[in-house]
């Protein structure tokens, strides 16, 4: 009998790849920038009411965020995937401006942690913290730098999934 975990991260790597060519096809046929929209959830449980409700509200916030900024949504794809809810839009800005915006929202609250917003450049390369000269991502539980956490697996799963469900429950208060 195959793991259950063997499993789960067998669809999360399909899903990933699957992502990837979506991602691709939309910058070669947009010649755009791609918001790519994931959560950051431990474990096998991605698609949580909570969870659910907390992905659509940062959804609404990028949107409005967008507008605000007069970036337009040339196209959009929400689904709710087992591996995740995931929303991608091809937007009509320039990339690294719009990373810099998202990081915004990434680093407003502590929500914002638990978000995963990736731009691809209309030429597909990605835009990352790093190549704007900006800090890696912080640690939910202990603030040091998340890579390290993660690396070291110096958090347990039962812990980083209590600490993400208190964030979501803080955020839609």
């Amino acid at each position: 009998m195959i793991d259950s975990k063997i499993l789960a991260m067998n669809r999360m790597l399909e899903a990933k790849e699957k992502r990837y060519y979506k991602i691709k096809d939309l910058t070669e046929s947009y010649k755009a920038p791609v918001l790519s929209f994931m959560l950051n959830i431990p474990g096998e449980d991605k698609n949580f009411e909570e969870a659910v409700s907390f992905h659509k509200k940062y959804v609404d916030k990028i949107k409005n965020l967008l507008e605000e900024n007069k970036i337009k949504i040339l196209f959009e794809d929400y689904q709710n995937l087992v591996t995740g809810m995931e929303y991608l839009a091809v937007l009509n800005g320039d990339g690294c401006v719009i990373k810099k915006l998202m990081m915004e929202v990434e680093e407003e609250s502590m929500g914002g942690r638990l978000l995963d917003l990736d731009i691809y450049d209309k030429d597909f390369s990605q835009i990352s913290r790093s190549s704007l000269g900006l800090p890696e991502r912080k640690c939910i539980i202990c603030g040091d730098t998340a890579r390290t956490c993660i690396k070291e697996e110096r958090h347990n799963l039962k812990e980083l999934e209590e600490r993400v469900r208190e964030i979501i429950k803080e955020t839609m208060e």
